[in-house]
This record gives C-alpha cells, structure tokens and sequence, in this order.
C-alpha cells in the first residue's frame, strides 16, 4: 500500500510539470492570438485611415474643382475712354447725316431748279408789281429813254440782266414825278417808303413770274455804275432819283443822287 502510494504520488508530481508546459503553451498561442489580433487591428485601423485620408483627399478635390465652365472676365474699361469713343462715334453718325441732308437739299435744289428753269422769251418786255406801293403790272420795256421806256411806265437797262437769266442783276429805272398823263407819272414817288422784307414781282412776255424780297436800299452818286454789276445771285434793282442823301421831301429839280431798293429772288 505504502508503495502504491508512493508510485501514484510520483506519477502525479511527474505529470504536473506537463501540465504547467501546456499552461505556457496556451499562454504564448494566447499572447500570439493577442498580437496577431492587435496588428490586424493596427493594420485594418491604418487601412480605414488611408481611406479616410484617401476619401478626404478625393473629397477636397472634388469641392476645389469647378464643373462650371470658365466665363471670361472682361478687363476693366476706362470710363473716360469709353466716353470719348462713343462720342466720337456718335458725332461721326451726326456729320454722316448732315452729310446726308445736305446732299439730299442739294439734289432736291437742282432738281428744283431744273424743273423751273424758265425759258428765254422772245419779247424782252416785262410787268412790274409792287404791292407796297400799289403797283400792278407796269410795263417795264428793254429802254430806259425818256421817251422810249420811261415815258411808257418803267426801263429797263440795256446791257443788265433779265430774270430768266441766272445769276442776273435786273436793273429797272423809273421817275419820281414823271410825265402828266403818261404811265410814268410818279410811277415810283413812294419808292423810298419800300424797306426790307416787301416783295416785287416781275413777270415776262411768257406770264413766268419771278418773286422777290428786299434786302438792301442804297443811295449812290450818278456815276457809280457798279451797282449795275451782277452780285452772284438773281436779284432785282429798282432806282429812282432823289435831290440828295436821305432827303426825300424835295422834289426837284437837281436829282443828285440815286436810291436804288434791291430785292433778292425767292420763288
């Protein structure tokens, strides 16, 4: 018994180191376990971390990258310049235009004057009115003696121009007294009461009529003969004879002095 005892107890001491070897097996495969499962969760938390990192990145991409498309921003614009193109154009547009009007005016003036272009009578003899003075249609003939055309009403100058003639002085000559019982008498009296803006009519052996404005009453010596010349424009040139400058009372009998009332073509 004593020795069966003996035996058993042996074997147990001699199985407990065997079981103490095993505890530290397990413990290392533990321990093992441990950190094999700390480094996949060291690993796996560094993959979601570069993946967080990764996503991070993608996402800041994502908001600094614009999908809309670039507009072109225009440079700034120097008002003052801006101001003095647009000016420039505007007053070009303005000349262009008056360019415009001008050359439509003209054209419409020649053709005016085209279709109105009067014919040359064949008879020189023309009819006077003067509205302010109350003349209608005197005789004007191509003569301007005193028993020639001034005796028949009003002469004409030779050697001046007519209406139908362009660019024309018509010089017209008349008495302040005239002859009694003749169509001259005091035929032009009232002539110096004619002033600016009154009209004179002509009208030649055709019935074309020509109508004119005052715009000028000189008074000249007898012989100053330039106020016959043409003056670049149709216009008419009436004169009577006065005793001297501005006096327009006496009546004679020296006549030193010729005011001439000037009309200017309208129509």
């Amino acid at each position: 018994m004593a020795l069966m005892d003996k035996k058993r107890h042996q074997g147990r001491r001699a199985r407990r180191p065997d079981n103490n070897k095993r505890r530290r097996a397990g413990l290392f495969v533990f321990i093992g376990l441990v950190v094999l499962a700390l480094g996949a969760a060291v690993a796996y938390g560094a993959d979601r971390a570069i993946d967080t990192v990764l996503q991070a990145d993608t996402g800041s991409v994502e908001q600094v990258t614009d999908p809309t498309p670039e507009v072109a921003v225009p440079e700034p614009v120097n008002d003052e310049a801006a101001e003095a193109v647009t000016g420039d154009e505007e007053e070009a547009a303005e000349a262009e235009v008056v360019d415009l009007e001008s050359d439509l005016a003209i054209k419409e003036e020649e053709a005016m004057e085209d279709e109105a272009a009067p014919i040359a009578p064949g008879d020189s003899t023309m009819y006077l009115s003067i509205p302010k003075l109350g003349l209608s249609n005197v005789t004007v003939q191509d003569d301007v003696s005193e028993q020639g055309g001034l005796m028949a009403g009003a002469g004409h100058l030779p050697g001046t121009g007519f209406p139908w003639i362009p660019g024309a002085n018509t010089y017209i000559a008349g008495h302040r007294i005239g002859y009694p019982g003749t169509p001259s008498d005091h035929i032009f009296f009232d002539l110096p009461s004619v002033g600016p803006g009154d009209e004179i009519t002509l009208t030649d052996s055709l019935g074309q009529t020509y109508t004119y404005q005052v715009y000028e009453v000189l008074e000249v010596d007898p012989g100053n003969l330039g106020v016959t010349n043409p003056v670049g424009n149709d216009i008419v040139s009436l004169q009577v004879c006065i005793e001297n400058y501005g006096d327009y009372a006496t009546l004679g009998p020296n006549w030193n002095v010729r005011l001439i009332v000037r009309g200017e073509r309208v129509a």
